[in-house]
């Protein structure tokens, strides 16, 4: 079965944030970013860790390809924080700049962690944009998985806790949708 992205929702936070003006440093905007995830195909291949592991990591390579044919530069060893360890699904820079593009594809009941690792990155200067790719619905990524994340986390959900924490910390938050097209 084959998986194709029909609809993108977003929300920005601060709601005054121009996020097409940092795309544009990186040579694209969030229509771009939004077409580019549009016309992407993702493939289930029926493993048995699920389609939520399997998007995640395909969802992954074409944001990476992405910002690397446009000149973006990737960088996987990036942490959020020296002390916590953790590191963003993607981490895209430009030579030169100190602050960093952080991506993360959030499938599982973890947007609490995502949120507050984007936070983390903006105190310490960091972190230039943060994006957070959520489903709109889990159940048409749960459709095909065993695991089944019946708490998995919803774009409304995310967007009410950050408009709860009224932060300065710039964030794009994506909510996907889409269907099951036939081979």
């Amino acid at each position: 079965m084959n998986f194709k992205i029909s609809n993108i929702q977003n929300y920005i936070s601060p709601r005054n944030l121009n996020v097409d003006a940092i795309l544009s440093i990186y040579g694209t905007s969030v229509f771009s970013l939004e077409n580019v995830l549009k016309n992407a195909v993702f493939v289930y291949h029926n493993s048995t860790e699920g389609f939520q592991k399997e998007l995640a990591e395909q969802l992954k390579n074409v944001i990476e390809k992405h910002f690397y044919e446009l000149g973006g530069q990737l960088y996987q060893g990036s942490l959020y924080s020296p002390v916590m360890g953790e590191r963003p699904d993607v981490a895209i820079g430009l030579k030169g700049r100190p602050q960093k593009i952080f991506i993360e594809i959030e499938f599982r009941p973890n947007e609490h962690k995502d949120i507050v690792k984007f936070l983390i990155g903006h105190k310490k200067q960091i972190l230039e944009l943060a994006i957070l790719i959520v489903p709109v619905d889990r159940k048409t990524i749960n459709k095909y998985s065993p695991s089944r994340y019946h708490t998995m986390t919803e774009f409304r959900k995310c967007t009410t806790i950050i408009e709860e924490l009224q932060s300065e910390c710039p964030i794009l938050v994506m909510g996907i949708e889409g269907g099951w097209i036939p081979e």
